[in-house]
């Protein structure tokens, strides 16, 4: 540590657990008083490195040291020139004042923030300060005026007042936030309805739909209306709050911290007066008492007197230490108190942030909304426009909707027609589905058959050798094997030939699929031709004056109907030709299903094959069943003498357990007894624990007693000897017993190994048997496959021919109904031009006796009147005539 005479700042560098003590020497020009001492205690903490935060509450408070009254003066400086945060060490230089205090722990208080002040360096009235953050906080404290401020206490009328303006504030933000919500909610409940009322227009009918979506636009276009007004009005209420927020919040921190800066500073300041009085008092009694103590040490004697005065310095000291506790503990609880009050206001500062970054947020969704809600009326005039076509869509649709009637009706006769033949089909796939049926039960029969002779086959597997079986099976699955290559080859030629249907059948579709192509196109064309037919109908009714224009259309009609006809009886042949085709195909139909029969017949003809050798295996099962219960007998011969045997060893072995019992016995009662000695025992051993003095007087007893325990270790040795002979010959016997569970065991595995192998040749002739049901029941499914195809082509062509034959008819009713409705037309028209021609007829005689009488009038005008009146005459006769 390094001293000065003049006023530089002075560092000092410190361990954590080292209290030091600075000295700090006025300059001669300020003052002639006393050098003050200060006494700074730092206690440090690794763990809050970094870290200028609070602690928590368990930890020691701030606690003043004990020091000497000091006189005040008006000019003072205090510099508070580094708070390094790592280390929480303070360095302090001071000029004008005398002060002797200590501190003990300053972690109770944020570094950056102005509480430390009020502990350090607001000891006076109005002092001036400065704080710069940077590497290091560094503090410039400086004198203002020297005019006495009030000195207001404390209160906690004060503390009330701040904390129900928080409440209050806290209750506003809450109501706030509570209003934003239901902005968001009102905001949000239009969108859920748009998508509902698109969920419900896709269910609903057109016009339902319509008149609905009409009556959503109107209702939309009022929520927005309503939703633009009280977004409006809730941004003014917003902006107006956040203005009011902003001015609360400027005024009452200011006037908080304000008021809460004197009413501590003043509070603090007199504490730490009476605590340095307090440690000022103790730390005279301690002097005294020192004193006294070492005055009693050179005497070495204590009078009365001493002993008055000790007891009174005692007396004194408890009291003094009990005020100065009491001062702490109210200083304690004040740095308390104003710590929470800080953090309290670091977080009325965040949440008043949080609500500003809210408000900010809000905007943003309030800008957001506003977007949506534009995108939303254009959705709702984009959805108006889509109405209005609609509608239009609608008047279509219904004129359409009268003409599809129309056709519906003519539809619906041709469906009556297709109705009674679909019920002729009905018919015939009834009688053909009760064949089948027949089929079947005869197909259930032979099965059941076949599963009675799988089980007398199995019964009578069961009972075979051996070496015989397998020869026998060896025999049979080669026969098999080969009979089942023979059908594997007939069933690929069956596989072959049904492909070629197949392939046929694809042909057969395709033409009926072109056919019913050709059918639709005519079918169009009729009704072309029909509604032609219809427009000429309603064009022939009008008046003499549009007759020709009619007649040159309706020779252009008659032009392309004739053209149309031509097709007509061009695809008419074409039809034929297909029938001549599918009725050929018919008979090649007929012809394979007479091969397939044939097939059928020679399926049978091996199927009886197949039945003969399966009688002549079923003799030479019997034989091997003989034999197997042959065999049979034998064995249970050799179990009976087996199992006689066993017996006679058993009989041998039943004494065994009645004697393992007796020595289990005589094993209880040693052990018993071994238990009795034990405990004998640890009570000798206790008495000679006890007895150990008097071994002298009673050594022939305890000799005695070591020969008795002598005698029971031996007797205990020779139990333990009779126990583990008796444990050797139980180990023989269950040797014994278990060589021959052994034996039994593989007497009993080769019977099971015998019992599985002929179940196993047993499963092998029932997969034998399966295998020849699944092949008879192939063939006799593909024969009826085959059958079934066959029936349903001649169907089809039958249904075919039938079409056609129908459509042929009414393609001749039609051209039938065409030609007289031209020759109706033809007559009409020769008859409207024999009356043109006879009107004109009649015109041109009116023309000629009027041309007659005009020259009569001229004849009779010129002999009478002369040329002029001729002239004038003729001029205006022929103006009359025009």
């Amino acid at each position: 540590m390094k001293t000065r005479d003049s006023s530089p700042p002075l560092h000092v560098h410190v361990p954590e657990t080292t209290p030091v003590h600075v000295h700090l020497k006025r300059s001669q020009k300020s003052c002639t008083a006393k050098t003050p001492q200060m006494k700074i205690k730092e206690v440090q903490n690794k763990g809050d490195i970094g870290n200028l935060r609070a602690r928590s509450r368990s930890r020691a408070p701030w606690v003043p040291a004990p020091g000497r009254t000091s006189t005040r003066d008006d000019a003072y400086k205090w510099e508070v020139l580094e708070l390094f945060a790592p280390h929480r060490s303070i360095f302090i230089q001071c000029y004008g004042r005398s002060l002797r205090f200590t501190l003990t722990k300053i972690h109770y208080f944020s570094l950056p923030t102005y509480h430390i002040l009020h502990v350090i360096i607001r000891y006076t009235t109005n002092v001036d300060f400065h704080v710069s953050q940077g590497p290091s906080y560094c503090l410039e404290i400086k004198p203002v005026s020297h005019a006495k401020p009030s000195l207001s206490p404390l209160q906690l009328t004060d503390l009330s007042d701040e904390d129900k303006q928080e409440q209050r504030m806290h209750s506003q933000c809450n109501k706030y936030r509570r209003k934003i919500d239901g902005l968001m909610m009102d905001v949000g409940s239009p969108k859920n309805y748009v998508r509902l009322w698109k969920k419900e227009r896709m269910m609903e009918h057109q016009s339902k739909c319509l008149s609905a979506c009409q009556r959503v636009i109107d209702e939309q276009e009022e929520e927005l209306l309503d939703a633009n007004k009280e977004l409006d009005l809730r941004e003014r209420e917003k902006i107006s709050i956040q203005h009011s927020l902003r001015k609360r919040g400027e005024a009452g921190y200011n006037s908080a911290y304000s008021g809460t800066l004197h009413g501590e500073r003043h509070m603090l300041l007199r504490k730490l007066v009476e605590a340095e009085f307090d440690g000022v008092a103790v730390v005279t009694q301690l002097t005294a008492l020192n004193e006294s103590m070492g005055g009693v040490k050179k005497d070495k004697r204590l009078s009365k007197v001493d002993a008055a005065l000790l007891g009174r310095q005692q007396e004194l000291l408890t009291k003094k230490i009990e005020t100065f506790e009491s001062t702490n503990r109210t200083l304690q609880e004040l740095l308390r108190e104003c710590h929470e009050r800080e953090i309290e206001s670091l977080r009325t500062s965040e949440q008043r942030q949080g609500l500003l970054k809210r408000l900010a947020d809000t905007e943003a969704e309030k800008i957001h909304l506003a977007t949506k809600l534009n995108n939303k009326e254009k959705e709702a005039t984009q959805l108006a426009v889509r109405l209005d076509s609609e509608k239009d869509i609608v008047k279509t649709t219904g004129e359409l909707s009268k003409v599809l009637e129309s056709t519906c009706s003519q539809l619906m006769v041709q469906l009556r027609s297709k109705e009674t033949e679909n019920d002729r089909q009905a018919g015939r796939s009834k009688e053909m589905e009760q064949t089948q049926e027949q089929q079947k039960e005869e197909i259930q029969a032979l099965l059941e058959q076949l599963k009675r002779q799988s089980k007398e086959d199995k019964e009578s597997l069961k009972l075979a050798n051996q070496r015989q079986r397998a020869e026998h099976s060896e025999d049979s699955a080669r026969h098999l094997s080969a009979q089942l290559l023979e059908k594997e080859t007939e069933l690929a030629e069956a596989v072959t030939s049904a492909e070629s249907w197949c392939t046929r059948h694809s042909k057969e579709v395709t033409v009926k699929s072109q056919l019913e192509v050709e059918i639709a196109v005519l079918k169009n064309q009729v009704s072309e031709l029909t509604a032609q037919i219809h427009t000429v109908e309603e064009k022939g009714h009008p008046e003499s004056e549009g007759l020709l224009d009619q007649l040159h259309r309706l020779t252009s009609d008659n032009s392309s109907n004739k053209l149309q006809n031509q097709k007509l009886k061009i695809t008419l042949s074409a039809a034929e030709e297909n029938l001549m085709q599918s009725q050929s195909e018919a008979q090649q139909l007929k012809s394979s299903v007479k091969k397939l029969e044939s097939q059928v017949e020679n399926y049978k003809r091996k199927v009886q094959r197949a039945r003969l050798e399966s009688e002549e295996y079923c003799l030479k099962l019997e034989i091997s069943e003989k034999h197997a219960q042959g065999m049979k007998a034998d064995l249970e011969r050799e179990i009976e003498q087996v199992r006689r045997q066993l017996l006679g060893r058993l009989k041998e072995l039943e004494p065994l357990p009645e004697r393992l019992k007796r020595s289990e016995l005589q094993l209880r009662v040693a052990q018993e007894e071994t238990q009795t000695q034990e405990r004998r025992n640890t009570e000798q051993n206790n008495a000679l624990s006890e007895l150990r003095h008097k071994v002298e007087q009673q050594g022939c007893w305890v000799e005695t007693f070591q020969e008795n325990n002598f005698l029971l270790v031996e007797e205990h040795n020779n139990l333990q000897q009779k126990i583990e002979i008796i444990e050797r010959k139980l180990e023989g016997a269950n040797l014994q017993n278990r060589d021959m569970v052994h034996v039994i065991g593989k007497r009993e595995e080769t019977i099971h190994s015998t019992q599985k192998q002929l179940e196993e040749r047993a499963r092998e002739c029932s997969i034998l048997s399966k295998q020849l049901e699944q092949a008879f029941k192939d063939g006799q499914r593909e024969a009826d496959q085959s059958l079934e195809r066959a029936l349903f082509k001649e169907r089809s062509i039958q249904t075919k021919a039938l079409d056609l034959e129908s459509q042929l008819g009414l393609r001749k009713t039609e051209l039938s109904q065409l030609r007289r409705s031209k020759e109706d037309m033809e007559l009409r028209f020769q008859n409207q031009l024999k009356n043109m021609k006879e009107r004109l007829e009649q015109s041109d005689s009116t023309n000629r006796s009027l041309q007659n009488y005009v020259q009569f009038l001229k004849a009779s005008y010129s002999n009478v009147f002369g040329d002029c009146a001729i002239k004038l005459s003729t001029h205006t006769l022929t103006n009359l005539i025009e």
